[in-house]
């Protein structure tokens, strides 16, 4: 074969590559804003959800503590004998009680299930 075809062919076989290269490059680039556009998406509708769920809990917690201040403020305001507590008054406390350890539970689950998701976003 001649040099000067040889040569020719070559540098058409370097322009093949670097076309493929330049492609490559190009999709990469496009698949990259594809998935920090979808990570930006899920993360946005995830940080909405989550302020959703914190507005709700905030407005349980506010009105049981509400609930729950009326009602040391009833049982110190009652004139009792011998420091006995009105049976009813006792169930409402119950109540507040498993209503709080309701809410501690679920608090932490939900927390723990934060803090991973927050650490699988950020890593």
């Amino acid at each position: 074969m001649n040099k000067e075809i040889v040569l020719q062919e070559i540098e058409s076989l370097i322009r093949s590559l670097d076309f493929i290269q330049d492609e490559q490059a190009f999709i990469k680039r496009k698949l990259s804003s594809l998935l920090e556009n979808m990570v930006m998406h899920d993360f946005i509708e995830w940080a909405e959800e989550l302020q959703l769920q914190i507005i709700n809990r905030e407005m349980a917690i506010k009105l049981l503590k509400s609930d729950i201040i009326l009602l040391r403020n009833k049982v110190k305001a009652i004139k009792s004998i011998n420091n006995i507590v009105d049976i009813g008054l006792v169930q409402d406390f119950k109540k507040f009680k498993q209503q709080v350890v309701y809410l501690e539970t679920q608090f932490m689950t939900w927390k723990n299930d934060v803090n991973d998701r927050f650490e699988a976003t950020l890593f």
